[in-house]
C-alpha cells in the first residue's frame, strides 16, 4: 500500500511545481481600467501599465457595449497617443453577452517615444445615436539612462594643475601685449579699406544692349516688348534723342529714318493687340542687333 501512495505524492508535487506558460494573448491585470455609460452604449478602457521604462510596452485594450446588431465607431489614435507609437493591434472577433449586447474588443501594443511625462487625449466613442468621451490619461515613462549622460560634455580625465599668482599675472601680461599688437596691426587695414575709392566700370551702350540681348523671353510678345526697350535704350545712348515713354508718331517729328519708325510703329501695334505677326520676332531681333553692330563696323 505505501508504494502506490508514494507514487501519487510524488504525481502531485511534479504537477504542482511545474512552470505553465501563459497564454500569448491572454492579458495581465490592468493597471488602468475605468468604465462609461450613455443610454445602451458601454465602453472600458484599460491600460496594461501607466508607468513603464523607455524599452517597455503598453496594451491599451478598448471595449465596446452595444445592442445586437449595431456597430461602433472606433476612433483611429493617431495623435491621441503622442509621443507614444503603435507597434501592433488586432481586433477580437464580436462575442455576444448574456444581456444580449455586442461585445466589440480592440487592442493595440504602444510603444514610448522620449521619457518624461505624457497625457494620452481623450477618445470619442459613437455607436448609433450615442457618444461617449473618455478622460484623458496620464502615462510615465522613465529613461533607464544615469541621469544627465544625455549631455554631450567634453569631461577631462585629471583636474587642471592650478597655477601659481605669478604665473597668472605673466599669462594675462601675454595676452594683453598680444591684443594689442593684433589691435594696431588691424588699424592701418580698417583705414585702408575705408579710404580705398569703390571704382566701377562704366559699361558702354552697346555692350548692355547685347547683354539684355542673351536673355529674351520666350513668350513672343514678351520677346518684342523686350526688344523694343534694349532698341529705344540702346538709341537714346547713343544719339541722345529721348524714346523712352514715346510713340512712334510722337517721335516721327525727330527722326527721318523710315525702317526705325516702322519698327517702332510695329512694335506700338503689337502693344496695344498683344498679337504678333509671322515671322516679326526674328526680323525684329535681327533689326535691333544689327542696330547695334553697326557703329562698330571699321570703314574700308
Amino acid at each position: 500500500m505505501k508504494l502506490p501512495v508514494l507514487l501519487s505524492f510524488a504525481l502531485l508535487v511534479l504537477t504542482g511545481c511545474s512552470e505553465k506558460k501563459p497564454d500569448p494573448q491572454s492579458l495581465s491585470e490592468p493597471a488602468y481600467s475605468k468604465q462609461y455609460r450613455n443610454q445602451a452604449l458601454t465602453t472600458i478602457v484599460s491600460l496594461s501599465e501607466t508607468n513603464i521604462p523607455t524599452s517597455g510596452k503598453i496594451t491599451l485594450m478598448l471595449e465596446v457595449h452595444t445592442p445586437d446588431g449595431v456597430e461602433p465607431d472606433f476612433p483611429i489614435l493617431g495623435n491621441f497617443i503622442e509621443p507614444f507609437s503603435v507597434a501592433d493591434g488586432y481586433s477580437e472577433p464580436i462575442q455576444t453577452l448574456p444581456n444580449g449586447k455586442s461585445l466589440h474588443r480592440n487592442v493595440w501594443v504602444l510603444v514610448p517615444g522620449l521619457p518624461g511625462e505624457s497625457v494620452f487625449q481623450s477618445l470619442e466613442i459613437r455607436a448609433g445615436r450615442d457618444r461617449i468621451k473618455t478622460e484623458p490619461i496620464s502615462v510615465t515613462v522613465t529613461s533607464l539612462l544615469p541621469p544627465g549622460t544625455d549631455e554631450l560634455k567634453i569631461r577631462d580625465i585629471a583636474a587642471p594643475i592650478e597655477q601659481l599668482p605669478e604665473q597668472q599675472k605673466k599669462r594675462r601680461s601675454i595676452y594683453s601685449v598680444i591684443g594689442i599688437i593684433l589691435v594696431l596691426a588691424l588699424i592701418p587695414f580698417i583705414i585702408f579699406l575705408l579710404r580705398k575709392p569703390k571704382i566701377e566700370s562704366p559699361r558702354l551702350p552697346h555692350e548692355a544692349a547685347f547683354q539684355s540681348l542673351e536673355n529674351l523671353p520666350e513668350d513672343p510678345v514678351q520677346r518684342i516688348h523686350e526688344l523694343n526697350r534694349i532698341f529705344r535704350t540702346y538709341h537714346e545712348a547713343r544719339s541722345g534723342v529721348p524714346m523712352i515713354g514715346k510713340t512712334a508718331v510722337e517721335l516721327s517729328v525727330v527722326l527721318d529714318d523710315t525702317e526705325i519708325l516702322q519698327f517702332l510703329e510695329t512694335c506700338d501695334d503689337i502693344r496695344f493687340s498683344n498679337k504678333v505677326p509671322d515671322g516679326f520676332a526674328v526680323e525684329a531681333e535681327q533689326f535691333v542687333r544689327s542696330t547695334i553692330e553697326k557703329p562698330k563696323e571699321v570703314p574700308e
